[in-house]
């Protein structure tokens, strides 16, 4: 019923969106799982401020929160032209496109510098020919979403042994729930908008998320103990149908890249500011920030890359991303 509920919402918010903009003036929907106050979102809103700010007939309606299902239906109608625009990450994106699993391989990223030369070179560019080739999807930004460490409850997490027996939340995606087997950790599948009380009511041991992640979801006032392994690095994108992209005049297609541009620039400093701010936020809070050995990580996951994404070519994406480094 929910399902058939957002097809028919989304089908005929595209179908008015043909009609405006078959006319010279669109209207775009931007719809994605982000919560509302989030720095994701935040930057959603400034889009649509930016684009109704230039003066070429374009407008966003902005609806962030799930109100058009899962980040995982939202890409799925983005790529049938039924949603105009989403804000996603390469996580989701490689359920549909197995390659870009290699975004999210622990420890491919050397740190912020690196990912944003990556990105503005030869792997930005490979992710952009394959998503319009094989998804019907036009990138027009990528920015950062951070390095994810590990929040506990009660059990701090001082070296790799430490890990053994903690239950920790994961997402429903492969590569998560092979990570935590190579580490020797007990996965437990949780939807993200239930981890606070997963943690709170000790389903799970802990969860692994960004600094800015732990604060704007509250987590942190659950837990005692944040681990900075920066294991995995997450990449937003903001992407639009191929179709809908293709539709729009030229003057409108340049207002919506030059906007998406500035969503990239000032999103990378606002994010990496962002990390070292919800450290702080934490700390005063009480938390205690641990800083670890990384490298007993890095030597029991990256001989693990190909079992972490055995699906795809994922070599030319590991290549490029070495290269910037």
């Amino acid at each position: 019923m929910f399902k058939r509920r957002v097809l028919g919402v989304v089908g005929a918010l595209a179908a008015a969106a043909a009609m405006n903009v078959s006319a010279h003036a669109a209207s775009l929907t931007l719809a994605h799982h982000n919560a509302v106050g989030s720095q994701i979102s935040n930057r959603g809103e400034a889009l649509k401020a930016c684009v109704e700010g230039a003066d070429v007939d374009l407008a966003i309606q902005h609806l962030p929160a799930a109100q058009l299902g899962t980040a995982k239906e939202v890409i799925e109608q983005v790529m049938l032209g039924a949603v105009d625009m989403s804000i996603t990450d390469t996580a989701y994106l490689s359920e549909i496109q197995p390659e870009l699993a290699a975004f999210q391989l622990p420890f491919i990223f050397q740190g912020w510098d690196h990912a944003e030369r990556a990105m503005e070179g030869d792997a930005g560019n490979l992710l952009k020919s394959t998503l319009a080739e094989n998804q019907n999807m036009v990138v027009l930004a990528t920015m950062h979403n951070g390095f994810r460490d590990l929040l506990t409850v009660d059990k701090p997490v001082r070296s790799m042994e430490d890990m053994q027996g903690v239950e920790f939340r994961s997402p429903p995606l492969p590569l998560w729930l092979t990570m935590f087997e190579r580490l020797n950790v007990q996965p437990v599948t949780v939807p993200w908008s239930e981890v606070y009380t997963a943690m709170q009511t000790g389903l799970v041991d802990g969860l692994e998320t960004t600094p800015e992640g732990m604060v704007s979801s509250k987590t942190f006032e659950v837990g005692k103990f944040v681990t900075r392994t920066g294991h995995m690095y997450n990449l937003t994108t903001l992407v639009i149908s191929k179709t809908v992209f293709d539709r729009l005049n030229a003057d409108q297609q340049t207002a919506l890249q030059s906007c998406a541009d500035a969503f990239q620039s000032e999103g990378n400093v606002e994010v990496r500011a962002l990390a070292e701010e919800s450290l702080k936020v934490m700390q005063d809070a009480g938390i205690e920030i641990i800083e670890v050995d990384k490298t007993p990580f890095q030597d029991a996951l990256k001989p693990a890359w190909p079992e972490l994404a055995p699906k795809g070519n994922v070599q030319p994406f590991i290549d490029a991303i070495g290269n910037a480094s």
